[in-house]
């Protein structure tokens, strides 16, 4: 009974109009950037200009809307970055660098969204697993398998193993992105990547060209 009256009260949610959910939600989602532990209702209803009965009568509890926002997120990713990615190109170097394009352009139309997946990735405070975290591995190893699996080789240098020089790039690729988590992590919740895309996205742009010198013809 209670779970229906969870789903019932939530269904409701959905029936507000669009500005005022989409208000909630980037209320939320900047408030718990800073850590689940951190997060404070008050700030949320306050930045959305609702009541605090509201918050608690669609999502139940500080939880509740937690997980709403996780599931949100990996939602908005699934439609407006994974199911968006069409592998046009044989160049795997070519591939890797418009999905770059397209990941930055998803943290420019949602910031708030981007912010908060950024940190819910590193909160310890957050309550049970990490579902972005498997959904990412899951979502990256699929979408290298299509990257993978449309590469012209030939376009490698004829002196060198494709399935190694694709093994580094994989190895690179992850390397950098690690780099920029860490990065980001020692600055602490509430840091936000897109604060240097810029200079990300030039930097990742050097370490294709250099992968391309590196193992193009």
């Amino acid at each position: 009974m209670a779970t229906q009256n969870k789903k019932d009260n939530l269904q409701k949610f959905h029936t507000l109009d669009g500005s005022k959910q989409e208000r909630i939600i980037n209320a939320a989602m900047k408030e718990f950037t800073a850590g689940y532990k951190n997060a404070l209702t008050d700030n949320i209803v306050k930045e959305a200009e609702i009541s605090k009965g509201l918050i608690f009568h669609y999502f139940g509890t500080k939880e509740g809307l937690y997980y709403f926002l996780i599931d949100y997120a990996i939602d908005v990713i699934q439609k407006e970055f994974v199911d968006k990615i069409h592998i046009v190109h044989s160049d795997v170097l070519e591939n890797i660098w418009q999905i770059s394009l397209l990941k930055g352009e998803l943290s420019l139309r949602y910031p708030a969204l981007f912010d908060f997946v950024a940190n819910a990735y590193l909160d310890i405070t957050a309550p049970g697993d990490n579902k972005l975290l498997s959904r990412q591995g899951e979502s990256q190893a699929h979408l290298m398998s299509q990257i993978f699996a449309c590469t012209d080789t030939s376009l490698f240098k004829d002196d060198i193993d494709p399935q190694m020089a694709i093994r580094i790039i994989l190895w690179t690729i992850e390397g950098y992105t690690q780099s920029i988590v860490k990065a980001t992590s020692k600055k602490g919740l509430g840091s936000s990547p897109r604060e240097h895309y810029e200079h990300y996205l030039k930097e990742f742009d050097q370490i294709i060209q250099t992968l391309r010198k590196c193992f193009y013809k």
